[in-house]
C-alpha cells in the first residue's frame, strides 16, 4: 500500500487534572520536517514525541500541536506555594518600612497576586502527564497514518488509470512504426531521385545506405523501454511502501524516452501520440509529489 504525504489526525486523553489534546497534520516536503508546539508545563516532552513520530512518517512537513486543558477538579483544588508567599510577604514588609510609606500588608492584596496559588494539575503528576500525552499522541498518529493511506489508495487508481491510457498510446505508436518505417524510406529515394540521375549509382548500396538511415529514425527501442518503466512502476504501486523516489526516478526516464520518440519520428500521428503521453508523464509526476 501506498501512501499520501498529506494527512491529519487528532486524538485526545482525560485525566484527574485535565485533558491534554494532540493533533498531527501534514503536507508536502522534500524530506521529513517535524515542528512541535506545546504549552509550557509540556515542553519536556517534545523530543519523545517528535521521535514517535519519526517512526510514522518518512517524508512530509509534519506538524504537531499539543493542548492542555485543565479539568474541573484540577481548578477546583488551589495550593499554596508558600515559598512565593513567603518572598511576597517579605517584599511588602520592607517596603513597609521604607521613610514615608503608609498602610499595612493586607492578606486579601497577598492572596490576589500571581504565584501565590497553583492549581492542583497534571504538571503535578509526571506518571499522569507522560501516559496521557502518549494516548493522545497514539490515537492522533493511528487516525493521521489511517487518512494517508486513504489518500494513498485513491491516488493509485489514479495512477494505474494513467499508466494503462499511457499503454493504449505505446500500442498506437507501436502499430504506426512500419508504415513511419516505409515513410522514412520513400522520402529518401525520392529525395535521392532528384539529386542523382539513373543509372549514377549502386542500387544496393543506395539500398543498404537508405535502410541504415531509417534504422536511425526507427523508435522499437524507445518503446520497449517506455513500456519496462511502466512495468516497474505497476509493480512499485502492487509492493507499496516508501515509493515516491522510486517513480521519481521512472517518470524522469519516461520523460526522456517520450522526447526522443517525438523527435526521431517523422509520422504524425507517432507525434500526437507522444505528445500525449509527454502530458500524461507531467500529470503523473504532479500525482507522485504527494506521495511518501
Amino acid at each position: 500500500m501506498i501512501t499520501s504525504m498529506t494527512g491529519f489526525g487528532r486524538g485526545s486523553a482525560e485525566g484527574q487534572g485535565g485533558t491534554i489534546g494532540v493533533e498531527v497534520r501534514s503536507v508536502n516536503s522534500r524530506f521529513l520536517d517535524i515542528q512541535v508546539r506545546s504549552p509550557q508545563l509540556l515542553q519536556a516532552y517534545e523530543q519523545a514525541v517528535r521521535e514517535r513520530v519519526q517512526k510514522a512518517v518518512a517524508r512530509g512537513k509534519v506538524s504537531v500541536h499539543i493542548s492542555w486543558e485543565e479539568g474541573a477538579q484540577g481548578a477546583s483544588m488551589p495550593q499554596l506555594d508558600e515559598a512565593v508567599a513567603t518572598r511576597y510577604v517579605e517584599e511588602a514588609q520592607r517596603i513597609a518600612a521604607m521613610e514615608g510609606v503608609c498602610g499595612e500588608v493586607e492578606l486579601s492584596a497577598i492572596m490576589r497576586l500571581p504565584g501565590v496559588f497553583k492549581s492542583g494539575s497534571i504538571q503535578d503528576d509526571a506518571q499522569e502527564c507522560e501516559a496521557l500525552l502518549h494516548e493522545a499522541l497514539a490515537a492522533a498518529l493511528d487516525e493521521f497514518s489511517a487518512m494517508r493511506e486513504r489518500e494513498g489508495t485513491s491516488l493509485a487508481v489514479d495512477l494505474r488509470q494513467r499508466l494503462d491510457g499511457i499503454e493504449s498510446l505505446l500500442l498506437q505508436i507501436d502499430a504506426c512504426v512500419p508504415e513511419a518505417r516505409e515513410q522514412i524510406v520513400q522520402r529518401l529515394r525520392e529525395r535521392i531521385a532528384e539529386l542523382v540521375k539513373p543509372g549514377e549509382f549502386d542500387e544496393a548500396r543506395l539500398a543498404m545506405e537508405v535502410a541504415l538511415i531509417a534504422e536511425r529514425g526507427d523508435i522499437t527501442e524507445e518503446i520497449v523501454r517506455f513500456r519496462s518503466h511502466n512495468a516497474q512502476f505497476v509493480e512499485a504501486l502492487e509492493q507499496g511502501g516508501e515509493v515516491g523516489r522510486r517513480f521519481n526516478f521512472l517518470l524522469q526516464e519516461m520523460n526522456r524516452e517520450a522526447n526522443t520518440i517525438t523527435s526521431k519520428a517523422a509520422n504524425t500521428p507517432i507525434v500526437h501520440a507522444a505528445l500525449e503521453i509527454k502530458e500524461e508523464v507531467e500529470r503523473l509526476r504532479e500525482q507522485v509529489q504527494n506521495l511518501a
